[in-house]
């Protein structure tokens, strides 16, 4: 009986003297480089691993397309979302940012045998982007808003898609983040080059959430305050946009 007492009394020493970890689902695409780049790795991945070593969180990433994010966050499937997500005024009030932790910029990409030399010159012709929130997302809502009428635009759910329809002509050209772009001159094998200047898109880059976890968003906060004093992140950062 002794023996037991003293196993019981252990087992609620341990309760109380362990931090209390919960599980956190953290939705993220499947592949959006340099934010995502594997099931596992990429700078947002490592970010958010960080900040729930930070929190104390056990994160579970939970992979799917990009649209798939926005209902996920407001079905509570998944806690918080990242993965390049750029803020956006014009999302549902149910949504909400944390600080963001990188600028956000937009870029065209097209083939690297392709004849146009400015923007002016997507007239009339079909621009990809990653389709986003309900009303088409962040990078669909400037296209339309800065170049009206002016080309046509279509979605395609994921970065595989809308590369593979840039490879075989199905668009002119690719819009998404400005490092993105760079990523895919880098390591498209030759396939690809920039169109015209980098653009400010949005207000930055960050981590989503639904409004019930506004206090999940503020722990986020103050460790995102305190991210570029960590040499980790300052290395990642190197790593993933040094040669862009």
């Amino acid at each position: 009986m002794k023996s037991w007492m003293q196993w019981l009394v252990g087992v609620w020493m341990l309760v109380w003297i362990l931090p209390v970890q919960a599980n956190l689902k953290v939705g993220t695409v499947y592949f959006y480089p340099p934010f995502v780049t594997a099931a596992n790795s990429g700078f947002d991945l490592d970010i958010i691993r960080i900040i729930c070593e930070k929190l104390r969180q056990d994160c579970e990433i939970v992979p799917m397309d990009y649209h798939e994010l926005f209902p996920a966050l407001k079905q509570g499937t998944i806690d918080i979302a990242i993965g390049g997500i750029t803020i956006y005024s014009r999302n549902s009030d149910n949504l909400i940012y944390s600080l963001p932790y990188m600028i956000s910029a937009g870029q065209f990409l097209i083939k690297s045998d392709s004849t146009l030399d400015a923007t002016a010159q997507l007239a009339d012709s079909k621009v990809g982007v990653i389709r986003g929130a309900e009303d088409g997302g962040v990078f669909y809502r400037y296209l339309k808003d800065k170049f009206p009428g002016q080309f046509s635009i279509e979605f395609y759910n994921d970065m595989e898609d809308l590369i593979e329809a840039l490879k075989h002509g199905e668009v002119a050209a690719a819009f998404f983040h400005q490092s993105t772009a760079a990523y895919w001159v880098q390591n498209g094998g030759g396939q690809f080059k920039t169109l015209g200047k980098p653009m400010p898109v949005g207000d930055g880059i960050a981590i989503m959430a639904s409004a019930k976890n506004a206090e999940l968003i503020q722990q986020i906060n103050t460790q995102i305050k305190q991210i570029d004093r960590d040499s980790r992140y300052l290395g990642l950062y190197q790593t993933y946009f040094g040669g862009l």
